[in-house]
């Protein structure tokens, strides 16, 4: 079966920096018809792609700027909140909850005329794989695997869904969370493929899941995480 994407109207939301804005560029690689969704745009437009400025919450606001027909479709925000449970507060889980699952179910709910092909949305490790600190987001990651796999069950068969939930990847924001490039070596440490995958590695995973390749893969959580979360190895 021929693995492409070509040709194909692709919105990504959270497009403008990471994962997002990395998808953006290979997708446009893709001849495919790309549109970036995001708060603000670019400083200088971006070839080959329509942006768009506008608030996921408000989906009304920005419809027309939208293609009749999308073929994929690209979920990546998400808020990364903290903090040991003793410090969370209410209002915070509710916002890692808001921005990881709300959103995706509002701007979705709102397409369903529009879908017809693949739904891609980003979880993370740490939705299954218990971490210090991480009650916030995992919690939020995992009600957004659960809203996936029903959601593949309610498309089915017009369009697909899937998730990929990569381990700590090093962009902009990820490696604010760790305290740099310096910590990035006791990272690697800890997977048993003793790496972490580039930004590349996951936009090049979303690319693939919405290919004629992936014409059979929907309601799965692909984890691009090194083996964190499966492997143990022998020290």
């Amino acid at each position: 079966m021929e693995n492409t994407t070509q040709n194909k109207s692709h919105l990504i939301v959270g497009a403008s920096r990471g994962i997002g804005r990395s998808l953006v560029d290979l997708s446009i690689q893709d001849n495919q018809n790309v549109f970036a969704l995001s708060r603000t745009a670019p400083a200088e437009p971006v070839p080959g792609c329509t942006w768009i400025s506008g608030d996921i919450k408000s989906p009304e606001s920005f419809a027309d700027q939208l293609p009749d027909s999308i073929n994929a479709f690209t979920f990546c925000p998400g808020k990364v909140i903290l903090g040991p449970i003793k410090r969370l507060k209410p209002e915070q889980m509710i916002e890692a909850f808001q921005t990881s699952v709300l959103d995706a179910f509002t701007l979705i709910q709102s397409l369903l005329p529009r879908l017809d092909g693949s739904i891609v949305l980003l979880s993370s490790v740490a939705a299954r794989t218990g971490l210090p600190n991480h009650c916030a987001i995992s919690s939020a990651k995992s009600a957004l695997e659960g809203f996936a796999i029903a959601l593949a069950a309610d498309l089915a068969p017009k369009v697909r869904v899937n998730v990929v939930a990569p381990t700590l990847t090093p962009t902009e924001m990820g490696l604010a969370m760790v305290g740099g490039d310096k910590m990035i070596p006791m990272i690697e440490s800890r997977h048993p493929l003793k790496k972490i995958p580039a930004v590349n590695e996951i936009s090049s995973t979303i690319s693939f899941l919405h290919s004629e390749g992936a014409s059979s893969i929907t309601g799965q959580v692909l984890k691009v995480d090194a083996g964190l979360s499966q492997l143990r190895l022998n020290q």
